[in-house]
């Protein structure tokens, strides 16, 4: 599990899970006591991609 953020600031924890012979990152919200899975920036709207986080 990654910390990765969005263009606007926003935390985003990354996992990459195997998919064939290749690697899907997963994208979750950070949580205390559990992590909910996102496809947008909670805060910006901005759709997630891992090559646009940093």
């Amino acid at each position: 599990m990654q910390r990765r953020y969005c263009p606007c600031g926003t935390s985003i924890l990354v996992d990459f899970r195997p998919a064939g012979p290749t690697w899907l990152a997963v994208f979750f919200k950070p949580r205390l006591l559990f992590r909910s899975r996102v496809s947008r920036c909670p805060r910006c709207g901005a759709p997630l991609d891992i090559d646009s986080l940093s």
